[in-house]
């Protein structure tokens, strides 16, 4: 995909996780630093603790990281450690946007043990928070995945809601600790209260000072 960073055109690296595993990604830098190109992608927040890379990334024009941090109360299986502290994994991130690049924090609410006041936490969390940008998404059990198999099992999908509700921003299934309006609700104040301008403007400048970091990036 490609849009526009001042003067240059941003190409997106459609990918999960770019910088996966052990891999020599030399040749990639040295594509994206012949082109001048600039450059956004998703990536494992354990990147911010490879300064070699974080380098590389700097250097040849990536300017913006998607990162998932996905939940204060829950930790998911799959792509990276999911278990490790908020604290490391904020860290990590934090050691990204020193290298110029700003990172976007990605959040699923609705996981098992989730609550009323565990969102209003992570609100909290967010408007305190040094990340350049925030995305908000329900927990979502699509159809095949594990998820989707154990809330059926368990009797949790709700029967009403069919395929045109699953848009990552409508409730799905039966919370655990809330109930469906609850959580619904409580999304929907999350996201009032995260995203008003004052919020908005706050991550905007946040951006622009990160990106000042990285004077090739910026040039």
């Amino acid at each position: 995909a490609l849009t526009q960073f001042g003067s240059h055109r941003l190409v997106e690296l459609a990918d999960d996780n770019t910088f996966a595993g052990t891999r020599n990604f030399d040749q990639l830098f040295d594509l994206f630093s012949r082109y001048k190109l600039r450059y956004f992608t998703e990536a494992d927040w354990r990147i911010g603790e490879n300064p070699s890379l974080l380098a590389g990334l700097a250097s040849s024009g990536c300017v913006h990281v998607l990162v998932g941090v996905e939940s204060l109360v829950y930790s998911h299986s799959g792509m990276g450690l999911k278990n490790s502290s908020v604290n490391r994994v904020m860290d990590a991130i934090t050691a990204i946007q020193e290298h110029g690049i700003a990172a976007t924090g990605c959040f699923i609410v609705g996981s098992d043990g989730e609550t009323k006041e565990s969102i209003s936490n992570l609100a909290t969390f967010l408007l305190e928070s040094k990340l350049a940008d925030i995305q908000l998404t329900l927990l979502t059990p699509f159809p095949g995945t594990a998820l989707y198999r154990r809330l059926k099992k368990e009797g949790r999908l709700l029967p009403d809601r069919d395929w045109s509700f699953y848009t990552l921003f409508d409730v799905t299934f039966e919370p655990d600790q809330m109930s469906v309006v609850e959580l619904e609700q409580s999304f929907r104040d999350l996201v009032k209260t995260v995203f008003t301008c004052d919020a908005v403007n706050r991550r905007s400048q946040l951006r622009d000072e990160i990106w000042k970091k990285n004077l090739k990036t910026c040039s």
